[in-house]
């Protein structure tokens, strides 16, 4: 797993956000705001659910003045945008069907994507990173925040 200093692997996925589709590219937003990248497992099960959400209600506004989060995941455009409907995610969910998660080494050997989160800023350099421990809690994200804060 890439850990803080690190380079993070640039790559171009489609996702959606407010119902729309696009093109993201971690180092085009990297370029404007620190990027947050939040890989989860699948959509619609209760620990990404918990995940995601604790995301969405985390209050960026008071640790920097500018954000991107990106939530990555496999699986298709549709789910991926009714389940950013249903929670009301104010970020885009990215389909990673080019092996993203094995680039950032969060895929586990039978191919799912462990939860995990990636700070990277405007260099494309890891800051900070975090996995989940496999206790399906939300995660601590205090020490995220810490990270955003101090960049």
């Amino acid at each position: 797993m890439l850990d803080a200093g690190d380079a993070a692997p640039d790559f171009d996925l489609r996702g959606t956000a407010g119902g729309q589709t696009g093109a993201y590219r971690l180092s085009a937003a990297a370029g404007q705001a620190p990027v947050v990248v939040a890989f989860y497992a699948e959509d619609f099960t209760p620990r990404c659910r918990r995940y995601l959400a604790a995301l969405r209600d985390a209050d960026w506004d008071t640790l920097t003045d500018g954000i991107a989060v990106f939530g990555v995941a496999s699986g298709g455009m549709e789910t991926h945008r009714e389940f950013a409907a249903d929670l009301d995610l104010p970020f885009p969910l990215l389909v990673d069907h080019a092996g993203v998660d094995a680039q950032f080494g969060v895929q586990r050997p039978d191919g799912t994507t462990r939860r995990a989160a990636f700070l990277v800023d405007g260099r494309c350099r890891v800051q900070f990173a975090w996995a989940d421990d496999g206790t399906g809690t939300v995660p601590d994200l205090d020490p995220l925040f810490d990270a955003v804060s101090t960049l």
